[in-house]
């Protein structure tokens, strides 16, 4: 079986077990960790389109963060229609606070993507 379990492919997290030469981004709300140019290195140097693949979903899957700047801002107006002043500003400072983490995750997961898509360019690239 490999790759599959039960004919689903693996969590896209899981993509040094595919290709443990990969450098490990972390696991963390926040992003993944700053990438160094040993990172760069490692995944400019792998041959296995299939864990790039898998990290490159991984890193994407940061965008999905934003769900965060949305929630915050329409609760906050709910509570202010319904006179809850005070849960209204908490709700906007979250806000705040969610967007400074959604923009730091994909600041950072964004950098990886790049290197991981470059890579995945060079290889998929038809000679000539």
């Amino acid at each position: 079986m490999g790759l599959y379990t039960n004919g689903a492919i693996m969590a896209s997290h899981r993509y040094r077990e595919v290709d443990p030469s990969l450098p490990d981004v972390g696991k963390s709300a926040g992003g993944p960790k700053e990438m160094t140019l040993d990172d760069a290195k490692a995944i400019m140097a792998s041959t296995d389109v299939l864990a790039l693949g898998l990290l490159h979903g991984y890193l994407r899957s940061y965008a999905a963060t934003a769900g965060a700047i949305m929630f915050a801002p329409a609760i906050a107006a709910i509570a202010l229609v319904l006179g809850w002043t005070g849960v209204a500003i908490i709700f906007f400072a979250l806000f705040g606070m969610a967007a400074w983490v959604v923009m730091e995750a994909r600041r950072r997961a964004r950098k990886w993507e790049s290197v991981v898509s470059t890579r995945i360019a060079q290889l998929t690239a038809s000679p000539g």
